[in-house]
């Protein structure tokens, strides 16, 4: 079971998005058909606001990840328990604090945007969509972090899988029965009460944790160090719809989460593949092995450059007929935005190229020194946004988290030649002008060669297949030429895990 688990990792994370993408589409697509784009809207805007109650956190999740991969290895059960009661305890702060929190927005929140709703109704809402992060907090967050600190993501997973399984039945049920927006959250939240009781079962029955060993309150003050970094990756999920909340309408909030809504569902695949491997090269670090380390993390940026290119490219060239095709009859506002869509695919996989490196500098415990760099992306992003959303509306947004992702992607490859030692940032930067120039070569086939005019959703399908194949052909020949030392690596460790 050793020598399998991190494939077991990726194939469950796998699995999940694959189940999340498969979720992500069909509950939206209800929401907007039932109750309409601006209803779509004000959901997304107030869990936006919502989201804002994790800056609290102070990065305290990947603080106490860091500190779990050395005690886990050596089987230090004290130390283990030290960390976790810390984070238990920290987490339940944050819990009690959202609830006040939750009663702010839930006020103020229909006084500065014009909804249409009753306070009353707000309200409410706002009350019921806060249920599922609350629970997290309370209970979900410190078992999480352990499960995946210790390789153990497939359990995770496998739990999330059936949550949103659920969630699709609750959802189909209660339109059909009682279409009402507020039940159907509610119902979707209540689901969030059965994850931690499965992990707190596993986790009680695997491992030995002792939760009267006292706090360990050094890492409290080491959470501030990993601010910069919860605070950059906050801007980055929010501030789009934040900014287009202020200064625009519900209906533009609407279209920007279902472009969005596509893009993040290819980013989590992403990151499904990301969780199989970031443990091994905590614990590679963990263990100074300089050599393993460079093996490791050139496998990564190649697994990441590759999936990245491939998946968001054809992304890319599809989202925007996707959107039309998946909006069809909804006349409420304009979905069809080409150009917005393509920035969004751009923005994001700039913030994913960067994935490997991020990840070095935070299973390295280094956030203090990758603190700057992150408060100058997020400074970025929100006045390139501010500035241009006024004249470009959605797509000033999009540009604005993209400069800020490229500034960040430069930052980190820059840390890592200066963390691992003779990592030069040569090696990101080929591989970057290598995918480029496939990426390229791509476009103009498939835009050539087969575009896209009628909207169906079989010729849609029929250029999804044409579009994965061109692309897939051309990666796989750029592979071969310029990365047979890491298709080599990556055969050699997947037998060796097989």
């Amino acid at each position: 079971m050793k020598n399998k688990v991190t494939l077991l990792n990726i194939a469950s994370s796998l699995l999940l998005q694959v189940v999340s993408v498969i979720s992500g589409l069909i509950v939206p697509r209800i929401i907007l058909s039932c109750f309409g784009s601006d209803i779509n809207g004000l959901v997304s805007s107030i869990n936006q606001f919502l989201s804002y109650i994790t800056l609290i956190e102070g990065g305290i999740t990947g603080v106490i990840s860091a500190n779990l991969y050395k005690p886990l290895i050596e089987k230090n059960w004290k130390q283990v328990s030290s960390v976790l009661k810390t984070a238990r305890s920290f987490y339940r702060k944050i819990g009690a604090i959202f609830i006040v929190y939750t009663g702010i927005i839930a006020v103020i929140y229909p006084k500065i945007v014009i909804t249409g709703y009753e306070d009353s109704y707000i309200f409410l809402l706002t009350i019921i969509l806060s249920i599922g992060l609350l629970l997290q907090y309370m209970f979900s967050l410190t078992m999480t972090t352990l499960l995946n600190a210790d390789k153990k993501v497939y359990i995770v997973s496998f739990a999330s899988i059936a949550l949103t399984l659920g969630n699709i039945i609750s959802v189909l049920v209660i339109t059909n029965l009682y279409p009402d927006i507020i039940a159907l959250k509610f119902c979707s939240a209540a689901l969030y009460v059965l994850k931690p009781v499965v992990l707190g079962r596993y986790i009680r029955k695997r491992y030995d944790i002792n939760w009267t060993t006292p706090k360990d309150y050094a890492l409290i003050r080491q959470r501030w160090n990993g601010f910069a970094i919860n605070f950059a990756f906050f801007i980055h999920t929010s501030t789009d719809i934040t900014i287009l909340t202020l200064f625009s309408d519900l209906e533009t909030v609407s279209v920007y989460s279902v472009y969005y809504l596509i893009v993040s569902k290819m980013s989590v695949l992403i990151h499904s593949l990301a969780s199989g491997i970031e443990p091994t090269i905590g614990q590679a670090y963990a263990k100074n092995d300089i050599e393993e380390l460079h093996q490791k993390l050139d496998l990564y940026e190649f697994i990441i450059f590759f999936s990245v290119g491939f998946l968001f490219t054809v992304t890319a060239m599809l989202i925007a007929p996707f959107v039309m095709i998946y909006t069809k009859g909804i006349t409420d506002t304009d979905y069809y935005q080409p150009i917005f869509g393509a920035m969004l695919v751009v923005s994001e996989a700039l913030y994913l190229l960067k994935y490997p490196h991020v990840t070095l500098s935070y299973v390295a415990n280094k956030f203090k020194e990758i603190t700057i760099p992150a408060y100058i992306e997020a400074l970025i992003n929100i006045i390139v946004s501010i500035v241009l959303v006024q004249k470009l509306g959605l797509i000033g947004v999009a540009i604005g988290t993209a400069t800020g992702m490229l500034y960040r992607m430069l930052f980190h490859v820059y840390f890592t030649s200066r963390l691992i030692p003779g990592r030069r940032q040569r090696i990101f930067y080929k591989k970057l002008l290598v995918i480029t120039g496939a990426t390229v070569i791509g476009i103009l086939i498939g835009c050539s060669m087969f575009p896209l005019r009628d909207l169906s959703l079989a010729n849609w399908l029929l250029h999804a297949i044409i579009y994965c194949f061109i692309f897939g052909v051309i990666y796989f020949v750029m592979s071969k030429i310029f990365f047979g030392k890491e298709i080599n690596y990556f055969i050699a460790y997947i037998k060796r895990k097989l």
